[in-house]
């Protein structure tokens, strides 16, 4: 019979074999993502300013030319990977009668409404990934400290959409900018992009 000394050391090293695996997984991802930026920097770092550029400009209207939303949010964000990652997004508020657990069961509840698009540079050459985000948030009120029954929702019925797609850097110009600048203003919905099966890489919502 195996001493638990043995045992857990045995654990330990398959715990850090595994870690040292994961690691060089990642190393190998982020040599081959500055690869694939440095054979493409012009091309997608042009078209992450056209994108900025047009941002600005709507976001330069008066506020009556802006409705449903406020801003176009466009920035850069921090990735493990280093895969040159930007993130624009916007919202609108929207409003919907769903059932709720506690009496009367069904009641209007304020949703926010969030269009989101990501761009990062793939491990495979000449590829970006871009993450597509159609979703609903809805303000609830929790649990209360007395014990009455939380107002959660069971089911609004809101279709929502987290999927990210793999399209080629030679097809990111001014057309897919402006298509993409039409999603985040909501002047069309998700199927107007030019993304289909052929680019699908997962949903992240299973």
């Amino acid at each position: 019979m195996t001493h638990w000394l043995e045992e857990a050391e045995r654990d330990e090293a398959r715990r850090k074999q595994r870690s040292s695996q994961e690691s060089a997984k990642i190393q190998d991802k982020i040599f081959r993502i500055q690869q694939n930026y440095e054979a493409n920097r012009v091309k997608y770092d042009n078209f992450i300013q056209i994108m900025h550029e047009l941002f600005e400009r709507a976001n330069a209207l008066p506020p009556a030319k802006r409705e449903p939303w406020k801003i176009i949010d466009f920035k850069p964000r921090e990735s493990r990977l280093n895969n040159y990652l930007y993130q624009a997004s916007t919202n609108k508020m929207y409003d919907k009668t769903v059932f709720v657990k506690s009496f009367p069961f069904i009641k209007n509840r304020h949703y926010k409404h969030v269009h989101e698009v990501r761009f990062a540079i793939s491990k495979d050459m000449g590829m970006v990934e871009i993450e597509v985000k159609d979703d609903y948030l809805a303000k609830v009120r929790l649990h209360s400290d007395d014990g009455k029954d939380a107002d959660l929702i069971i089911d609004d019925g809101l279709k929502r959409v987290n999927i990210v797609f793999r399209y080629e850097i030679d097809k990111l110009d001014k057309e897919l900018s402006l298509k993409i600048l039409d999603f985040l203003a909501f002047k069309s919905d998700f199927k107007s992009l030019p993304f289909g099966e052929e680019h699908f890489k997962y949903s992240k919502r299973g």
